[in-house]
């Protein structure tokens, strides 16, 4: 099966920005098909891959479906991206998505632009999230296809991706909209999503729902804290500050890694404990339902709510396969959301 990728490292050195080129795969060891800086063949396929269920004001039939920009973190390489593009397309087939995975691929292999001064390799690395990404897929749905655009970013692609919402402006016209935005273990400073920051009005200017998932034993986290040398805490391991616009929310997954991880060792692990996440099923049945965007988030029978509004925790004991499938034949919105065999 064809996988979709946009990367914006330079075709001569994979550590440096260059511009975004269109990419396409079979799988993690297979080579690229790199179909260069001209989105028009790279979409044409993209949009090839969704069924015509619906029409357009001319009564054509219309492409219809949802795509989940996947924005990676810190310290991976391009193949490391696509292992990981391929892992998280298999856990979202698993728990019943059938929309079309991009990796968004920025060039992070050893730069730690997070934490210098000059951040403009991020800036440019950013920007072209939404001019090569978003901007262009919205242009496509003026044409013949009508998918839904959403987001998950890991880390400091979580970074990549507010600084891609926050200056957008200087880029595209301001219109521009995605469904889903879920930020897992985010390398962002947590005051970011006050409701009074620019950042988090942005995010709410161009996204339905933020959904931040958080693990209080994140160990990387707690080093890019101390890096950074104002030891911000970050948000993907305290969690949303408590004036954060409507539209966020947050899945506590602390409880969850303990009872998956209880050894000692594993709660040390900085690598464990900030990329868990995407090997759980039940972190991707979460991601899946809130994809399908049918049912709202505090009936999700993947949460426990905790008293305080928009603020849940994911259960660690899961959910039951039946209680699940009934959960997302209720939340389903569009052709992706298949549930799983029985």
């Amino acid at each position: 099966m064809t996988q979709f990728m946009i990367t914006t490292r330079k075709a001569s050195n994979d550590d440096a920005v260059g511009p975004a080129r269109y990419i396409t795969f079979d799988d993690a060891a297979g080579p690229d098909t790199d179909l260069g800086t001209n989105p028009r063949r790279w979409l044409a396929q993209l949009m090839g891959t969704f069924p015509k269920a619906a029409t357009n004001t001319r009564g054509d039939p219309q492409r219809v479906g949802d795509i989940l920009f996947l924005v990676h973190g810190f310290n991976v390489s391009h193949a490391a991206a696509k292992a990981f593009h391929m892992q998280c397309a298999a856990g979202l087939a698993q728990a019943g998505w059938q929309g079309q995975l991009i990796s968004y691929d920025w060039p992070s292999d050893g730069l730690v632009f997070a934490y210098l001064a000059d951040r403009a390799h991020a800036r440019a690395a950013a920007s072209s999230l939404v001019t090569a990404g978003i901007a262009v897929l919205e242009q496509a749905q003026k044409a013949d296809c009508s998918v839904n655009v959403h987001v998950l970013a890991h880390s400091m692609g979580c970074f990549v991706t507010q600084q891609a919402f926050t200056w957008a402006y200087q880029d595209v016209p301001p219109d521009w909209k995605i469904g889903q935005l879920m930020m897992a273990a985010a390398d962002v400073d947590a005051t970011v999503f006050s409701a009074s920051h620019y950042s988090a009005q942005m995010f709410a200017r161009h996204a339905g729902r933020l959904t931040a998932y958080c693990n209080s034993y994140d160990k990387a986290l707690m080093v890019s804290a101390a890096k950074r040398l104002d030891l911000a805490p970050r948000m993907g391991r305290v969690g949303l500050p408590a004036d954060t616009p409507d539209m966020m929310c947050e899945v506590d997954c602390t409880a969850y890694f303990h009872q998956a991880y209880p050894d000692i060792e594993a709660e040390m692990s900085p690598l464990t404990t900030h990329c868990f996440y995407f090997a759980q099923p039940e972190f991707w049945q979460d991601v899946t339902l809130t994809l399908a965007g049918g049912i709202d988030r505090s009936v999700f029978p993947t949460r426990e709510a905790t008293g305080v509004d928009d603020r849940f925790i994911l259960k660690p004991q899961g959910v039951t396969s039946d209680a699940y499938r009934l959960a997302l034949r209720r939340a389903a919105s569009s052709p992706s959301i298949q549930p799983p065999p029985a």
